[in-house]
């Protein structure tokens, strides 16, 4: 699924296709040719859906292109981003709706939001994974970190969470990381289009507990959502169950505290890891 095109492993792979496209016809050679050139085992038709972005190419394609093109890595440096971005295949979607949106809506009840993680934080979050490599989480973390670029686009999204208290005590990582990570979210709140919002322990039992969930509006399009689990995530666009998230939304931010008295309660958490 994508929106409008948007994403940024499919932007990489649009570029990649550009630069392929460029490259070509500097050396005066068609796509037919091309495939015609000796080493090249691809038919013109997997060439030109590489170029149009309809096919991802692999490390193989890419290095008898650029072996042919006389390149020198120009199209592989692109790769990382092409791949990477993309993450666990029911994760796929998410970041080009979230590209497209004009606003988000979140709850959050046991961790900060992925947009406003640090890179220590996030780290720590996905070595808690059993089993995973340092090397997964770190890839992972890159992920991450890539799609808090929305931010810095020239039409950011209205962006709104809503953090439940018990996630600033819960000390991952330790101290530092915690500080650091504290320290983010006041910054983030100083963002014209970032709102964050503390639930406070004090509103007990809430829906917002049962789960965390996100919630894309884009222009000319219906609400998606995207829910996770413990094992796996779901994108979901149906209408009923959007709107059963975004009144659980609704319900959940008429407990919150204001921004004022939500960035009071951060620095005072965040005072105590400093002690």
């Amino acid at each position: 699924m994508t929106v409008n095109g948007e994403g940024p492993g499919l932007r990489a792979r649009a570029e990649y296709g550009a630069r392929m496209r460029k490259f070509r016809t500097r050396q005066g050679l068609s796509q037919e040719r091309l495939a015609a050139a000796p080493g090249v085992t691809y038919s013109e038709s997997q060439i030109g859906a590489v170029e149009r972005g309809k096919r991802t190419p692999g490390e193989a394609f890419t290095e008898e292109i650029e072996r042919v093109l006389g390149l020198n890595g120009e199209l592989k440096e692109l790769l990382p981003e092409i791949h990477n971005d993309f993450g666990p295949k029911w994760f796929r979607p998410w970041p080009g709706i979230e590209a497209a949106a004009h606003t988000i809506r979140t709850s959050e009840p046991s961790l900060i939001p992925g947009l406003l993680q640090t890179e220590r934080y996030a780290e720590q979050v996905f070595l808690g994974k059993p089993g995973i490599t340092l090397d997964e989480a770190q890839k992972a973390v890159k992920i991450r970190l890539k799609r808090q670029a929305v931010f810095d686009s020239p039409n950011p999204p209205m962006y709104s969470t809503l953090i439940d208290e018990s996630v600033l005590s819960r000390p991952v990582g330790g101290a530092s990381v915690m500080c650091e990570q504290l320290a983010r979210l006041l910054t983030a709140m100083q963002h014209p289009c970032i709102t964050v919002r503390i639930v406070p322990l004090s509103a007990g039992l809430t829906t917002g507990l049962l789960g965390a969930f996100e919630i894309a509006q884009i222009a000319g399009s219906t609400d998606t959502a995207y829910l996770e689990s413990a094992l796996t995530g779901e994108v979901i666009t149906h209408f009923d169950g959007v709107r059963a998230l975004n009144v659980r939304w609704d319900a959940l931010s008429s407990m919150a505290y204001p921004m004022n008295v939500s960035e009071q309660v951060i620095r005072e958490v965040m005072e105590r890891y400093g002690d």
